[in-house]
């Protein structure tokens, strides 16, 4: 009987409890619900103003990348070439050897920002941009890009006391991108 009393208690407790129970969980996912859109909804809202700034600065990074970069333009025979719409004389005019536009050392080394170095004895030019070392020689397609062996398309060459380079190895060597419009004669390169 004891136990049957001790039973009936549990189940009374339990009964009476249960709406208690169910009461205190409607009342914690209410409280759970407002907390959450309290919390989460700045949070929303600050997402969305950081992808707002995020756009903004990519857009200006954009812009001044655009304003950065240069753009170099030689016609093949002419001593005129332009960099950034800026006429530059040339000593010696580009042109065509087997198949490559050649242009000045010193032209296409400042006009890409590299610098440059002339090793009379070895006949070597060695240019050096950023983390870039890239040399040639006179009248050798055999050139070094950073201490590794590489093969010229056409080798440099001197003319009226001037080296000329192939100027699409160099540039793209050097990280620019190079075009060429064979009507116009013209290499465009952007850096």
């Amino acid at each position: 009987m004891r136990e049957k009393l001790v039973l009936l208690g549990c189940l009374v407790c339990f009964l009476f409890s249960v709406p208690l129970l169910a009461g205190e969980e409607l009342m914690t996912k209410l409280f759970f619900e407002k907390w959450l859109a309290n919390t989460v909804h700045p949070l929303e809202i600050s997402i969305q103003e950081l992808r707002a700034t995020y756009w903004d600065m990519e857009k200006q990074v954009e812009e001044l990348s655009a304003q950065l970069k240069t753009e170099i333009k030689v016609v093949v025979g002419e001593k005129i070439a332009f960099i950034d719409g800026q006429a530059v004389e040339l000593d010696v005019a580009p042109l065509i050897k087997e198949g490559r536009t050649m242009v000045p050392v010193r032209f296409v080394g400042e006009a890409l920002g590299a610098d440059f170095l002339w090793e009379e004895k070895l006949r070597k030019v060695t240019y050096i941009y950023k983390d870039i070392l890239l040399e040639v020689f006179i009248d050798q397609k055999c050139a070094f890009l950073n201490q590794e062996p590489i093969t010229l398309d056409a080798p440099p060459f001197i003319v009226a006391g001037r080296t000329l380079v192939p100027l699409r190895f160099v540039s793209e060597h050097i990280g620019a991108f190079v075009d060429w419009d064979a009507q116009a004669r013209t290499v465009t390169i952007i850096k």
